[in-house]
């Protein structure tokens, strides 16, 4: 987009007229807009003035789409507004552009001053300044490496070394890199042509076109259709509009592709692992615990049996008794084991089909997020997958922490206060609240926030308030769960206990591999 000094030193004779007079009332802004709301007195309208800062983007025109800014008034225009603009002008070849402005003071006198926008490089600025060009305030306080300019209160103005005008050197190189880009072969432009109207004429403003790109200048170039413009700062507007909506798009693709690429790697990880696990020899431990009821007798004399194993006669196993064990020990000992390593090679065979649903899923979401949508679809993916800084936060809470099929957090108070705490301030107007139907018990939150949660998300937290609670060992146990914005602190009443309403119920028998699953018990999962 080649919104260059060119291009803003017509633009300023343009605005001269337009918006001498109009009276700016209001601005917000944001770390990359600033919005002012003025009010063009003859011409009885309203009218928005956009100045961006947004790198590659930078620009100033009016402006008929809004942008979510604060609304609230700036603070480093409230002491100025309102303002009157009484002439906009650049006097140095350069992207700056200056309003002359007056405004009223804290004791009611007329004061005089400029307002300085600055779009040149990466040190981009709107500075206030009063009318012996000191600064008052400044969007940006700055300071250069050799400390030669400097932007802050009270220092006197100095602005930027002004680039080279390319009509005043005839060097083609002086050029904007923006017009060059657009020009295929120098040679074809006739440049002396171009600075000659610039010098002796006003240039018109130009629509370029090229297949699906649109571009404002002031001069047609080669390989381009020309079209006359009337209204520069409606064109402007749409363009730059349009390639900021397309730059946010891309951004937030950028961001959701490389959410779900981590996610897609970190599961296939996961999953290798879990296959690998798959692969332990469980019944090896069993072997060897009949191995020492079958020969416990023969280490009276022995301490140590070189043996052939019973699954495997081929293959010989060797027993060694410590001192301070005896043979009936060891085989229950490597019974024990027998028992873990069965019970370890089955979690990891159900959490293997857990973690393939979810790389499924996940390598689905990466080829949907690497295709083109609407930017409200990537905003709308992005506030569905959990930040990096919330799931540390989420690990540094002080509550049991438990993760439901469906890949959402779900937090259990310990205690009442815990209750309390989790309930009243850690939890979501959104989030789902369960606890055990009309008895004590851990409070339980299931952070879905505005996210659906299916069946089973819902019966990991029924089933943790059961657990949590004294009906644990009961055959059914009736939960209550309603969203968390319609619990209340019971008035006057011990702390943890609530009110709450719009509750539904679930019934669950409390189920030990679904809380093996989820890690309530002590034969976890391995993770």
């Amino acid at each position: 987009m080649p919104f260059d000094a060119f291009l803003l030193e017509r633009l300023a004779r343009h605005w001269n007229t337009r918006w001498q007079d109009v009276e700016l009332s209001s601005a917000w802004a944001d770390k990359t807009h600033v919005v002012f709301q003025g009010w063009h007195k003859d011409a009885h309208e309203k009218l928005f003035i956009l100045i961006a800062f947004t790198p590659g983007l930078a620009r100033i025109h009016e402006t008929h789409h809004r942008f979510e800014l604060p609304k609230a008034t700036h603070p480093l225009f409230a002491r100025f507004l309102p303002l009157t603009i009484d002439a906009v002008f650049t006097p140095a070849f350069d992207r700056i552009l200056w309003f002359k402005v007056h405004w009223t003071d804290d004791w009611g006198q007329p004061s005089y001053g400029y307002l300085v926008i600055e779009l040149t490089g990466h040190v981009t600025n709107l500075i206030v300044l009063d009318s012996e060009y000191k600064i008052l305030e400044a969007l940006r306080h700055f300071q250069d490496k050799n400390h030669q300019r400097i932007i802050r209160p009270g220092q006197l103005y100095q602005a930027p070394a002004p680039l080279p005008n390319a009509c005043q050197t005839h060097q083609f190189s002086d050029i904007s890199p923006l017009i060059r880009k657009l020009v295929p072969e120098p040679g074809q432009w006739p440049f002396d042509a171009f600075c000659q109207q610039y010098t002796t004429s006003t240039l018109p403003f130009v629509l370029l076109r090229q297949d699906k790109i649109q571009d404002l200048w002031v001069f047609p170039l080669p390989g381009w259709h020309a079209e006359l413009v009337e209204n520069p700062d409606k064109v402007l507007d749409n363009l730059f509009f349009e390639k900021e909506q397309e730059r946010l798009r891309i951004n937030l693709q950028q961001q959701l592709v490389a959410y779900w690429k981590d996610r897609v790697q970190h599961l296939r990880t996961k999953l290798a692992e879990t296959e690998q696990s798959q692969q332990e020899e469980v019944e090896k431990w069993k072997d060897e615990g009949d191995l020492w009821l079958a020969y416990q007798y023969q280490f009276k004399n022995h301490q140590e049996l070189t043996i052939p194993s019973f699954a495997d006669p081929s293959r010989f196993v060797t027993l060694a008794l410590p001192e301070d064990k005896t043979p009936a020990e060891m085989a229950e000992h490597c019974y024990r084991l027998y028992k873990k390593a069965k019970s370890r090679v089955a979690a990891s065979t159900r959490l293997a089909e857990i973690l393939r649903e979810e790389l499924t899923h996940a390598e689905q979401a990466l080829s949907l997020a690497q295709q083109n949508h609407p930017t409200s679809y990537y905003r709308d993916e992005l506030k569905q997958v959990a930040s990096p800084a919330r799931s540390k936060h989420l690990e540094n809470q002080p509550f049991r922490r438990f993760v439901s099929t469906g890949g959402f957090d779900i937090f259990v108070g310990r205690n009442r206060e815990e209750n309390q705490e989790l309930t009243m301030r850690r939890a979501r107007p959104d989030d789902l609240w369960f606890h055990v139907k009309q008895a004590p018990g851990s409070h339980v939150i299931l952070f879905s926030g505005k996210r659906q949660p299916n069946l089973d998300d819902l019966l990991d937290a029924a089933h943790l308030a059961a657990y949590y609670s004294p009906a644990k060992h009961s055959s059914t146990v009736a939960v209550d769960y309603t969203k968390r914005k319609f619990v209340r602190k019971r008035p006057h009443a011990d702390i943890g206990q609530v009110l709450y309403e719009r509750e539904k119920t679930l019934y669950v028998t409390p189920d030990p591999e679904r809380l093996r699953r989820l890690g309530a018990t002590h034969d976890k999962l391995i993770d």
